[in-house]
C-alpha cells in the first residue's frame, strides 16, 4: 500500500496558501524528491488514488484517469495526488526550486526484452517567437537538465490506472554517464534550430536527428498547421522537443537497469567533442573506399564461407570499430544500416523490404498512424554502397546518411499508400493464367511498381497461396496467406522501396 500523506484535504500545492512543511519531501532538493519518488515502486495508480479517496469519489477518479479521451493523464495523477502540486503548463520545470522536470513514461515487455513504450515529449518548440540559437540557457535546457522519470509497465488491454510503477530514475543530462549523449543532443539541437531559422520548419522530421527529436503535436496534420515565425508564407506542423523512443529504450536498459543489454560504442566522449557525428561516421567508412569486399573481409577477419545475408552489415560494423551488431550510438538513434550493391548496369542487386502488412488492419488505419509513416518519419538510414567493377567484384564506393524527406512522405508516400488501401477496400481482382508447362500464375490488379515512385506492395513469402471463391491455388499453406475484406485470401504482402527511388538517393556516392 502507498504511504499515507496524512492530510487528505491538501490536493495540490498553492504557493500563496501553503508552506514547504506541508510536503512529504523537500521540493528544493533533487535527491529528496528522488527519495520520495522511489516510494512509488511496486504500486499502481489505483493505490495512489486509494490513499486519498474512497467509495464513489474513488470510482469517479479511477474512471476519470482511465478515460483515454480525457485530459487526465497518469502524469497529472502523480502531480496532483502524489507530489501534491497542481498540474500546470508553466514553462519552468515541475519542481522549479530544484530544477527537476517530472515525467511519467511507459515501458513494454516484448519477446526481445523491455523497451520504452514511446518517445518522451519535453516541451513545445516555439512558432510565434524566436527560438534560442544556443542550447545553454535555453528553455529546453531548463526542462531537460534533470528529469524524474517514473516508469510504469504498460500491458495491452489493462486499464491505465492498473499499470504498475516498476522503475524510477533521475536523469541528469550533465552527469558523467550522459556525457557522450550530451554531445549528440547538442548536435541535434543545432540541426533542429538551423532548420527552423532557415524558414524550413515545415521540412522538419524526427529522422533528421539522433537522440533529440522534433515530434509532431496536434490532433491531426491539418489542425496542427500553424504559421512559422521565420517563414510567414508556408505553415508548419506544431512540433515539440522529445527524447526519441530508441534513446529512451537505451536509458531504460542501461541507465535504469545497468548492464541489461550489451552495446559496443563507436566513439569515446573525446571523439564526440565539437559535434558533427555524421561526418565522423562517414569518414571512418569512406576511409576504406576503393577496396573490394574480399579485401575488406580479409582485413577484418570475416569468413567468406559465411552464407549470412548480414555479412556486409557485419563488415560495416567492423569498419566502424564495432565487434557486434549492437552499435551503441546507432541503437540510441534508431539508425538502420543498409548495404546496397550496384551492378555494372547500374541496377541495384537487392531490393529493400519491410515487415508484412495485415490487410484487414491496414485498411482500418490512417496513413499518419500507420507503421509505414512512423517508420519512415522516425528512422535514419546509413546507406553503404558497393559498386560492381569490370572484374565482377564489388568495391566500396562510399556512404551517406539519409532519411525520407517529410514532404515526399506526406505527399507522394501518402498517395501511394492510400491507393493500396482503397484498392483493398474496393476489392482485389484476380486473373488465373495456365502456363504451357502446367503451372498456374495468379495475377492481381493492385497498383504495380511502375505505378509508384517510392514504394510498392508485393508478396512477402517464398511460396504463393490463394483462396479465391473458396478454391485454393498455389504451393503455399494457410500460413502463407492473408485475409482480404471479402473473405478471399492472398499471399502475404509487404512494402518494398523502389529500386529506382534508391538509385536516385545514392547516385552521388
Amino acid at each position: 500500500m502507498p504511504k499515507k500523506h496524512g492530510f487528505t484535504t491538501l490536493k495540490w500545492r498553492n504557493y500563496e496558501m501553503s508552506s514547504e512543511r506541508n510536503l512529504p519531501y523537500d521540493d528544493t532538493n533533487p535527491k529528496d524528491i528522488f527519495r520520495y519518488a522511489k516510494e512509488l515502486l511496486g504500486q499502481n495508480f489505483v493505490d495512489i488514488l486509494s490513499s486519498i479517496f474512497v467509495d464513489d469519489e474513488l470510482k469517479a477518479k479511477i474512471d476519470y484517469y482511465n478515460n483515454p479521451k480525457g485530459k487526465g493523464t497518469l502524469g497529472n495523477l502523480l502531480e496532483e495526488h502524489y507530489f501534491l502540486y497542481k498540474p500546470n503548463s508553466s514553462s519552468e520545470p515541475d519542481f522549479d526550486k530544484a530544477g527537476v522536470e517530472l515525467k511519467a513514461t511507459p515501458y513494454e515487455s516484448t519477446s526481445k526484452g523491455t523497451k520504452a513504450g514511446e518517445r518522451l515529449v519535453i516541451t513545445m518548440i516555439p512558432n510565434t517567437e524566436p527560438i534560442e540559437a544556443e542550447f545553454k540557457g535555453s528553455h529546453l535546457e531548463k526542462k531537460i537538465n534533470k528529469i524524474l522519470m517514473i516508469w510504469y509497465h504498460r500491458i495491452k488491454n489493462q486499464v491505465r490506472t492498473e499499470h504498475s510503477i516498476d522503475f524510477v530514475n533521475l536523469y541528469d543530462i550533465y552527469s558523467e554517464i550522459c556525457a557522450k549523449d550530451l554531445e549528440i543532443i547538442l548536435d541535434d539541437y543545432r540541426i533542429i534550430v538551423d532548420k527552423i531559422i532557415s524558414g524550413n520548419a515545415h521540412k522538419l522530421s524526427e529522422g533528421d536527428t539522433k537522440y533529440l527529436g522534433a515530434c509532431t503535436k496536434g490532433i491531426n496534420a491539418a489542425k496542427s498547421l500553424k504559421p512559422q515565425y521565420y517563414n510567414k508564407y508556408i505553415p508548419a506542423k506544431r512540433r515539440a522537443f522529445s527524447l526519441k523512443q530508441s534513446y529512451m529504450t537505451y536509458i531504460l536498459n542501461n541507465y535504469v537497469q545497468p548492464g541489461l543489454m550489451s552495446y559496443d560504442a563507436i566513439f569515446s566522449k573525446e571523439d564526440l567533442k565539437n559535434g558533427d557525428f555524421d561526418k565522423k561516421v562517414l569518414d571512418r567508412i569512406n576511409s576504406y573506399s576503393g577496396k573490394n569486399v574480399y579485401e575488406l573481409y580479409k582485413l577484418f577477419g570475416i569468413s567468406t564461407a559465411s552464407k549470412s545475408k548480414q555479412i556486409n552489415k557485419t563488415l560495416v560494423n567492423r569498419m566502424l570499430g564495432v565487434n557486434t551488431d549492437n552499435a551503441e550510438e546507432f541503437k540510441k538513434a534508431n539508425i538502420v544500416i543498409k548495404t546496397i550493391r550496384v551492378q555494372k548496369n547500374e541496377n541495384i542487386k537487392e531490393s529493400m523490404s519491410f515487415p508484412k502488412i495485415k490487410i484487414n488492419e491496414f485498411i482500418n488505419q490512417e496513413f499518419e498512424n500507420s507503421y509505414e509513416y512512423d517508420f519512415f518519419e522516425t528512422t535514419r538510414f546509413l546507406f553503404v554502397v558497393f559498386r560492381e567493377n569490370e572484374n565482377g567484384k564489388y568495391v566500396l564506393s562510399g556512404s551517406k546518411f539519409w532519411n525520407m524527406p517529410i514532404d515526399e512522405l506526406e505527399e507522394v508516400g501518402k498517395l501511394e499508400w492510400n491507393n493500396y488501401k482503397n484498392k483493398f477496400i474496393e476489392g482485389v481482382n484476380f486473373k488465373i493464367k495456365n502456363l504451357s508447362c502446367g503451372k498456374q500464375v495468379i495475377e492481381n490488379d493492385l497498383p504495380k511498381k511502375t505505378d509508384t515512385k517510392i514504394f510498392h506492395l508485393r508478396p512477402h513469402s517464398s511460396k504463393s497461396a490463394y483462396l479465391i471463391n473458396n478454391k485454393r491455388y498455389g504451393n503455399g499453406s494457410e500460413a502463407d496467406m492473408d485475409l482480404l475484406p471479402n473473405g478471399d485470401k492472398m499471399t502475404h504482402q509487404c512494402f518494398w522501396l523502389n529500386n529506382n527511388y534508391i538509385s536516385k538517393i545514392i547516385k552521388d556516392i
